[in-house]
């Protein structure tokens, strides 16, 4: 007599090719991510949904592959699954750090430190391949509590208590005028000089909190004229002289895309500077190996990033 009922007959490559198909949305780009025929692909996720006897997608030509309710509730388990096997192989052979790692980054932080922490990543440790999430500040505790990434590089906004930070710089707030700003021979300037100037507004959730916060705590309400969820288009909306900003991050170049030039005034008033973080959800049993070498990068690349700049912001 058997302890235990039938269990269905699944196999880790099955759970593999339905989590790189899910979440890439597509067969066929599943099967060239896994090197493999695309064929392979659809009859594995085949076999998955007839052993498990549920729709796990959705096949559409017009709109990829969708996950159904039940694929998602699998999805979500299947990659702690897939973390925890790699886990225990490298538990057997610690050196062996081979393997994907899911990570994210706040949307406005990926071009300044992602392409210097892949490359040297790359360099370093050719076996680990990364999987970046580009995310808005709300969908990072999301993410990392729904394991869909292991690890993010962000700003402390919108962090719940579920998230652990470790803080990797301080970054405080400026604004920035163009050149032929009346403001722009200044080094400094108040917010309250600036409550009945137009306003251009980084417009991105949680953030835009942020921003505002730093004149409602001394009682002003600023004039915002523009919104826009475009760091770039907010720096060239402010160069060609429609109105101030205020920002954290700090480009190493003061020229926008269409050509014209920035002025970074410091902000006399005590304003709150925002933390770039790595975070992490606090309910993570244990960290990859690969997760930590991401880590690691990421402090090199804002302690390099700091050197020659006060702030290396947002």
């Amino acid at each position: 007599m058997h302890r235990f009922g039938k269990r269905p007959d699944i196999t880790l490559i099955q759970l593999r090719n339905f989590v790189v198909a899910a979440e890439l949305g597509s067969m066929t780009w599943a099967a060239e991510e896994l090197y493999v025929a695309q064929s392979a692909v659809s009859t594995s996720i085949s076999n998955l949904e007839q052993a498990l006897g549920a729709r796990l997608v959705i096949r559409s030509r017009g709109r990829g592959l969708q996950v159904t309710d039940k694929g998602a509730e699998l999805l979500q388990r299947a990659r702690r699954i897939l973390a925890d096997v790699d886990e225990a192989v490298g538990a057997v052979s610690p050196e062996n750090t081979a393997g994907r790692v899911s990570v994210g980054c706040f949307r406005t932080l990926a071009p300044f430190y992602l392409p210097t922490i892949i490359t040297a990543l790359s360099a370093r440790h050719p076996e680990v391949e990364v999987d970046v999430h580009e995310l808005f500040a709300p969908q990072i505790g999301e993410r990392l509590q729904d394991e869909t990434i292991e690890i993010a590089l962000t700003y402390d906004l919108g962090l719940g208590p579920e998230v652990e930070r470790e803080v990797l710089a301080s970054v405080p707030m400026y604004v920035a005028v163009g050149r032929d700003h009346p403001l722009a021979t200044r080094d400094a300037v108040s917010l309250a000089e600036l409550e009945s100037e137009p306003m251009v507004l980084l417009d991105l959730p949680v953030s835009r909190d942020y921003f505002l916060e730093a004149f409602t705590r001394l009682g002003l309400r600023p004039t915002v004229r523009f919104r826009f969820e475009n760091f770039e288009a907010v720096r060239a909306m402010v160069a060609s002289g429609h109105g101030y900003t205020v920002l954290n991050q700090q480009p190493k170049l003061e020229y926008t895309y269409a050509g014209s030039a920035l002025r970074r005034l410091e902000i006399r008033e005590p304003v709150a500077p925002l933390d770039l973080v790595l975070a992490r959800a606090r309910t993570q049993s244990r960290r990859s190996r690969r997760s930590e070498l991401f880590a690691h990068e990421c402090r090199r690349a804002v302690a390099t990033h700091a050197v020659g700049q006060e702030a290396p912001g947002r």
